[in-house]
């Protein structure tokens, strides 16, 4: 949901640490047994989601504006209640009806599960849903619109970085598990990725969202046995196999508290096996430079939050209390510009491809099959299609926050095997933008709303034009003085109609 695109990184499949779980059968990533537990709790959960159901069209109640990020299986618009005129963030789903998805999937029960947990909490530090819509295979999350975008560019941006910060950060979070925690709310994906801000630049407003893998649990005695979660935060006992419970979350905040104060993970290799086996020993890295920098007490404080021993693991609720927040001592002198450089590298490193565009150059070119979908940066682009007469139509401007791929056209004239036909997008201006897979994304740009509305208002006006211009005979739009009206341009018009 940030205002800029993040690499989707490979999350843990079945298996974990090899040597630690042959000879068993792994649990099953979709464990049916997290989702709830007989059937008349299943109907009740139902009966409740539908509170949340609106069964109108989104494209009814909300104008849908511009992209604000992609990333997993979704995309985020912003838009703008047609009624009351508040902004909101609504988050695209395409959903699979299989009962058994693929990795690269998303199923109807996983997306209402997600929905599920998210309108059982209300907390400032967690995202809040108002509504969701389903329409056409896909899923319309409605909630508020974090306008401060992603937590470490913030960071990025601030002009002095101190362990007070981190310290900062770190509170909202932990308030936020104590609290999801007492609501036997287990996140499972805690991580950098998936932390907001309510507000430009303003640190104290951190939000957790992204709660696709969250389960809720009956009672504050279930155990959960899915693996699953981002490789570099997920906890040792998920790794190993073993039942877990919200002390997954803990140990994912200790990550994400040793990353912001050195500026790397805590547990690092380029082989995956590897990797899972020193999360496993414990044994964070303490050698770096940076480690000397911060104090005695934040260091106890991670050792106490990644600890392997889950029973010795601090609860969130048992971290608010330790002396890194109740002592009376400012870490706003302990200076971590040395970690600030490293969360520079961090952060490039989870960023998805780039590729800027001089004016006059073609983002899209119509008649030309593209490979690529572009979330624009900076800059603005022109959108135009060229009409069987020769002319060409603007349809539409594109700026920061716009979603642009090969945008369908389809013939009006019923016929099925009409190929369909694209835009050309084209720079105004410099123009940098986020280079997305097709394969990947080409669902959600399959039906561009904001551009929908605005060629649909281009082709109303001509229509007008060419039936008044029909009705007096004239000649004047057809290029060649042959004759004119709607059968001249009709073909034109045609081809600006959405799928």
């Amino acid at each position: 949901m940030g205002s800029k695109a993040s690499k989707a990184k490979n999350k843990v499949k079945n298996g974990g640490v090899q040597s630690a779980t042959a000879g068993s059968t792994p649990p099953s990533s979709r464990d049916p047994s997290a989702r709830g537990g007989s059937q008349n709790s299943r109907r009740n959960s139902l009966d409740r989601e539908q509170t949340l159901k609106n069964v109108r069209k989104v494209q009814d109640v909300y104008e849908m504006k511009s992209v604000l990020g992609t990333g997993g299986y979704a995309v985020v618009w912003g838009a703008v209640h047609k009624r009351t005129r508040q902004e909101y963030a609504i988050k695209v789903m395409k959903a699979t009806s299989s009962s058994n998805p693929n990795d690269d999937e998303v199923s109807v029960d996983e997306i209402r599960n997600e929905i599920e947990v998210m309108k059982r909490i209300e907390h400032p530090n967690i995202v809040h849903v108002r509504e969701y819509f389903v329409q056409n295979g896909k899923f319309y999350i409605v909630m508020g619109w974090l306008k401060g975008g992603e937590l470490l560019d913030a960071l990025l941006d601030l002009g002095n970085y101190t362990e007070q910060d981190a310290k900062v950060i770190a509170r909202q979070l932990l308030e936020a598990l104590s609290y999801m925690h007492v609501n036997n709310v287990i996140h499972r994906d805690l991580k950098l990725e998936n932390l907001l801000l309510a507000r430009p630049n303003d640190i104290s407003s951190v939000v957790i969202a992204d709660f696709g893998l969250a389960r809720k649990a009956v009672n504050a005695r279930q155990v959960f046995t899915t693996q699953c979660g981002t490789p570099s935060y997920v906890a040792p006992e998920i790794l190993l196999g073993q039942s877990y419970t919200p002390a997954v979350n803990v140990w994912s905040m200790g990550v994400i508290l040793y990353t912001l104060l050195i500026g790397s993970f805590p547990y690092a290799h380029s082989d995956q096996q590897t990797l899972f086996r020193i999360i496993c020993s414990g044994k964070f890295q303490t050698s770096q430079p940076e480690w000397e920098q911060i104090g005695p007490e934040v260091k106890d404080l991670l050792r106490g939050l990644l600890c392997v021993d889950v029973k010795e693991r601090l609860t969130a609720a048992d971290a608010l209390n330790h002396a890194w927040f109740t002592a009376d001592n400012d870490a706003s002198s302990k200076n971590l510009k040395a970690s600030r450089a490293r969360l520079h590298t961090f952060a490039d490193s989870m960023k998805l491809q780039v590729k800027t565009f001089e004016p006059g150059a073609f983002l899209v070119r119509q008649g030309e099959l593209g490979h690529e979908v572009y979330l624009i940066r900076e800059g603005t682009c022109d959108v135009t299609v060229a009409n069987a007469n020769g002319s060409v139509s603007k349809v539409a401007t594109r700026g920061k926050g716009d979603f642009i791929g090969e945008m369908a056209v389809s013939s009006e004239d019923g016929d099925a095997a009409a190929k369909p036909r694209t835009a050309s997008v084209r720079a105004v201006d410099f123009v940098s933008a986020t280079v997305l897979s097709k394969a990947d994304m080409q669902w959600a740009v399959d039906h561009d709303y904001s551009l929908e509305g605005e060629i649909r208002s281009v082709i109303e006006a001509r229509r007008a034009e060419l039936d008044d211009a029909s009705h007096r005979g004239g000649n004047e739009y057809s290029p060649d003085g042959g004759g004119g009206g709607a059968d001249a341009l009709g073909d034109g018009v045609a081809a600006m109609e959405l799928e």
